[in-house]
Protein backbone atom coordinates (compact mmCIF):
# COMPACT_ATOMS: atom_id res chain seq x y z
CA UNK A 1 0.00 0.00 0.00
CA UNK A 2 2.53 2.40 0.78
CA UNK A 3 4.54 1.68 -2.43
CA UNK A 4 1.09 2.55 -4.33
CA UNK A 5 0.84 5.41 -2.24
CA UNK A 6 4.93 6.52 -3.01
CA UNK A 7 4.14 5.84 -7.13
CA UNK A 8 1.13 8.03 -7.22
CA UNK A 9 2.59 11.08 -5.39
CA UNK A 10 5.94 10.90 -7.89
CA UNK A 11 2.98 11.00 -10.53
CA UNK A 12 1.32 13.96 -9.57
CA UNK A 13 5.27 15.37 -8.76
CA UNK A 14 6.16 15.12 -11.96
CA UNK A 15 3.01 16.06 -13.26
CA UNK A 16 3.23 19.51 -11.29
CA UNK A 17 6.48 20.01 -12.85
CA UNK A 18 6.18 19.32 -16.32
CA UNK A 19 5.24 22.37 -18.47
CA UNK A 20 2.10 22.46 -20.18
CA UNK A 21 1.94 20.49 -22.96
CA UNK A 22 1.81 23.23 -25.89
CA UNK A 23 4.92 24.02 -24.77
CA UNK A 24 6.41 20.56 -24.37
CA UNK A 25 8.62 20.41 -27.44
CA UNK A 26 10.81 17.35 -28.24
CA UNK A 27 13.79 18.76 -30.17
CA UNK A 28 16.62 17.28 -32.34
CA UNK A 29 16.04 16.57 -35.86
CA UNK A 30 12.53 18.05 -37.68
CA UNK A 31 12.61 17.21 -40.57
CA UNK A 32 15.25 15.97 -43.77
CA UNK A 33 15.17 16.90 -46.88
CA UNK A 34 14.37 14.44 -49.91
CA UNK A 35 18.14 13.68 -51.92
CA UNK A 36 16.90 15.77 -54.69
CA UNK A 37 17.41 19.18 -56.97
CA UNK A 38 14.16 21.62 -56.21
CA UNK A 39 11.47 22.32 -53.52
CA UNK A 40 10.48 20.26 -50.86
CA UNK A 41 8.55 21.55 -47.89
CA UNK A 42 7.57 20.24 -44.35
CA UNK A 43 5.05 21.45 -41.68
CA UNK A 44 5.30 22.29 -37.76
CA UNK A 45 2.35 22.96 -35.22
CA UNK A 46 4.85 25.97 -33.88
CA UNK A 47 7.21 28.64 -34.29
CA UNK A 48 10.13 28.04 -33.42
CA UNK A 49 12.78 30.85 -32.37
CA UNK A 50 15.60 28.84 -34.64
CA UNK A 51 15.81 27.04 -37.23
CA UNK A 52 19.40 25.53 -38.19
CA UNK A 53 20.30 23.44 -40.93
CA UNK A 54 23.41 22.11 -42.70
CA UNK A 55 23.33 22.15 -45.80
CA UNK A 56 26.86 21.25 -46.69
CA UNK A 57 28.22 21.66 -50.41
CA UNK A 58 24.69 21.78 -51.51
CA UNK A 59 23.05 25.53 -49.93
CA UNK A 60 19.92 26.59 -50.29
CA UNK A 61 18.70 28.49 -53.25
CA UNK A 62 15.10 29.77 -51.23
CA UNK A 63 13.93 29.66 -48.15
CA UNK A 64 10.33 30.11 -47.07
CA UNK A 65 8.47 30.45 -44.06
CA UNK A 66 4.69 30.54 -44.09
CA UNK A 67 2.03 30.71 -41.24
CA UNK A 68 -1.35 30.41 -42.11
CA UNK A 69 -2.87 33.28 -40.93
CA UNK A 70 -0.02 35.25 -40.45
CA UNK A 71 0.90 34.69 -44.08
CA UNK A 72 4.60 34.98 -45.60
CA UNK A 73 7.32 35.59 -42.56
CA UNK A 74 10.48 34.47 -44.64
CA UNK A 75 10.90 34.32 -48.50
CA UNK A 76 15.06 34.81 -48.80
CA UNK A 77 17.05 33.28 -52.09
CA UNK A 78 20.96 32.51 -51.03
CA UNK A 79 22.53 35.84 -51.11
CA UNK A 80 19.62 36.52 -48.49
CA UNK A 81 20.53 33.67 -46.34
CA UNK A 82 23.97 34.74 -46.83
CA UNK A 83 23.23 37.95 -44.93
CA UNK A 84 21.30 36.94 -42.22
CA UNK A 85 22.89 33.52 -41.11
CA UNK A 86 23.77 33.38 -38.06
CA UNK A 87 22.47 36.64 -36.78
CA UNK A 88 24.00 37.80 -33.67
CA UNK A 89 26.25 34.78 -33.29
CA UNK A 90 30.11 34.64 -31.75
CA UNK A 91 32.72 32.00 -32.25
CA UNK A 92 33.56 30.04 -35.28
CA UNK A 93 30.87 27.86 -37.35
CA UNK A 94 30.95 25.87 -40.00
CA UNK A 95 30.16 28.29 -43.12
CA UNK A 96 27.85 25.44 -44.00
CA UNK A 97 25.82 25.64 -41.06
CA UNK A 98 23.33 27.94 -41.11
CA UNK A 99 21.01 29.48 -38.17
CA UNK A 100 17.84 32.12 -38.53
CA UNK A 101 15.94 33.22 -35.50
CA UNK A 102 12.57 33.87 -36.56
CA UNK A 103 10.69 34.70 -33.53
CA UNK A 104 11.35 35.59 -30.06
CA UNK A 105 10.59 32.50 -28.81
CA UNK A 106 8.12 29.40 -28.98
CA UNK A 107 5.11 30.09 -30.44
CA UNK A 108 2.44 27.18 -30.11
CA UNK A 109 -0.61 26.48 -31.88
CA UNK A 110 0.34 27.68 -35.19
CA UNK A 111 0.25 26.35 -38.54
CA UNK A 112 3.85 27.00 -40.29
CA UNK A 113 4.84 25.83 -43.92
CA UNK A 114 8.80 25.63 -44.47
CA UNK A 115 9.62 25.13 -47.82
CA UNK A 116 13.47 24.97 -48.83
CA UNK A 117 14.61 25.04 -52.49
CA UNK A 118 17.85 23.00 -52.56
CA UNK A 119 20.89 23.17 -55.17
CA UNK A 120 21.85 19.62 -55.36
CA UNK A 121 20.55 16.46 -54.79
CA UNK A 122 21.46 15.81 -51.42
CA UNK A 123 19.73 15.75 -48.08
CA UNK A 124 19.89 18.43 -45.48
CA UNK A 125 18.78 18.13 -41.69
CA UNK A 126 16.78 20.77 -40.19
CA UNK A 127 16.39 21.66 -36.43
CA UNK A 128 14.01 23.56 -34.63
CA UNK A 129 14.24 24.32 -30.80
CA UNK A 130 13.80 27.68 -29.03
CA UNK A 131 15.23 29.23 -25.34
CA UNK A 132 12.16 30.05 -24.15
CA UNK A 133 8.61 31.09 -24.64
CA UNK A 134 7.94 33.54 -27.54
CA UNK A 135 5.03 36.56 -28.09
CA UNK A 136 6.61 37.32 -31.48
CA UNK A 137 7.62 36.35 -34.46
CA UNK A 138 10.10 37.78 -37.52
CA UNK A 139 9.75 38.46 -40.81
CA UNK A 140 12.60 38.89 -43.39
CA UNK A 141 12.14 40.48 -46.44
CA UNK A 142 14.54 42.36 -49.65
CA UNK A 143 14.33 45.75 -50.80
CA UNK A 144 15.79 47.20 -53.81
CA UNK A 145 18.63 50.32 -53.39
CA UNK A 146 18.66 52.77 -56.21
CA UNK A 147 22.17 54.02 -56.40
CA UNK A 148 22.90 57.21 -55.49
CA UNK A 149 19.35 57.77 -54.13
CA UNK A 150 18.55 58.00 -50.23
CA UNK A 151 16.47 55.27 -49.06
CA UNK A 152 14.43 55.19 -45.42
CA UNK A 153 14.18 52.16 -43.55
CA UNK A 154 11.77 52.28 -40.19
CA UNK A 155 10.32 50.21 -37.76
CA UNK A 156 12.90 46.91 -38.47
CA UNK A 157 15.01 45.11 -36.08
CA UNK A 158 17.88 44.72 -38.14
CA UNK A 159 19.18 45.91 -41.76
CA UNK A 160 21.74 43.74 -43.38
CA UNK A 161 23.64 45.80 -46.34
CA UNK A 162 25.92 43.61 -48.19
CA UNK A 163 26.78 46.13 -51.19
CA UNK A 164 27.78 49.13 -48.85
CA UNK A 165 31.30 50.19 -49.97
CA UNK A 166 33.66 53.22 -49.24
CA UNK A 167 31.60 56.52 -49.74
CA UNK A 168 28.66 55.11 -48.37
CA UNK A 169 26.50 56.24 -45.46
CA UNK A 170 23.95 55.09 -43.30
CA UNK A 171 22.68 58.56 -41.47
CA UNK A 172 20.55 57.22 -38.24
CA UNK A 173 18.14 59.32 -36.37
CA UNK A 174 17.68 57.59 -32.75
CA UNK A 175 14.13 57.79 -31.00
CA UNK A 176 16.28 59.94 -28.56
CA UNK A 177 16.89 62.78 -30.81
CA UNK A 178 20.87 61.92 -31.66
CA UNK A 179 21.54 61.98 -34.99
CA UNK A 180 24.44 59.83 -36.99
CA UNK A 181 26.06 59.52 -40.16
CA UNK A 182 27.46 56.38 -40.35
CA UNK A 183 30.51 55.68 -43.27
CA UNK A 184 31.45 51.70 -44.22
CA UNK A 185 34.59 51.61 -41.20
CA UNK A 186 32.24 52.69 -38.82
CA UNK A 187 29.09 50.01 -39.31
CA UNK A 188 31.74 47.40 -39.61
CA UNK A 189 32.97 48.08 -36.20
CA UNK A 190 29.44 48.12 -34.67
CA UNK A 191 28.50 44.85 -36.66
CA UNK A 192 31.58 43.79 -34.79
CA UNK A 193 29.64 44.22 -31.25
CA UNK A 194 26.71 41.95 -32.21
CA UNK A 195 28.13 39.49 -34.69
CA UNK A 196 31.92 37.27 -35.14
CA UNK A 197 33.38 39.07 -38.07
CA UNK A 198 35.02 36.07 -39.12
CA UNK A 199 31.08 35.43 -39.97
CA UNK A 200 30.25 38.65 -41.08
CA UNK A 201 29.20 38.86 -44.56
CA UNK A 202 28.08 42.09 -45.02
CA UNK A 203 26.83 45.69 -42.98
CA UNK A 204 24.19 45.72 -40.24
CA UNK A 205 22.30 48.27 -38.62
CA UNK A 206 20.95 47.05 -35.58
CA UNK A 207 18.17 47.77 -34.04
CA UNK A 208 16.92 44.50 -31.70
CA UNK A 209 17.06 47.15 -28.83
CA UNK A 210 14.02 49.61 -31.06
CA UNK A 211 16.11 52.34 -30.19
CA UNK A 212 16.46 53.49 -33.75
CA UNK A 213 13.57 55.78 -35.42
CA UNK A 214 14.72 55.46 -39.04
CA UNK A 215 17.86 54.83 -40.99
CA UNK A 216 18.35 56.34 -44.33
CA UNK A 217 20.99 54.07 -46.86
CA UNK A 218 22.87 55.98 -49.43
CA UNK A 219 25.05 53.70 -51.79
CA UNK A 220 26.54 54.50 -55.29
CA UNK A 221 25.92 51.45 -56.78
CA UNK A 222 22.23 49.91 -56.84
CA UNK A 223 21.85 46.70 -54.68
CA UNK A 224 19.78 45.03 -52.39
CA UNK A 225 18.78 45.08 -48.47
CA UNK A 226 17.61 42.83 -46.40
CA UNK A 227 14.85 43.35 -43.65
CA UNK A 228 14.04 41.82 -40.46
CA UNK A 229 11.43 43.24 -38.59
CA UNK A 230 8.71 42.13 -35.76
CA UNK A 231 5.70 40.63 -37.16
Amino acid sequence: MLTLVMAFVTILTVQAVMPHSEYLVYGALVWTSPAAIGAAAFNLNYIPQFLIWDAGANPLTNLRIEEQRLGVMVDLPAAGLLQTRNYMRFGLVASTVTKIRIANGHIPNMNVTITATIAAAAAVPFQACSDGKGTHPFTYRAAALLAATPMPFQDFTCLYLPGLAAGDTVLVEFRNGHTQLFNEVELLELTALWQNNQLATGFQVQNINNYIHKATVTQAIAGAAYIQSVL
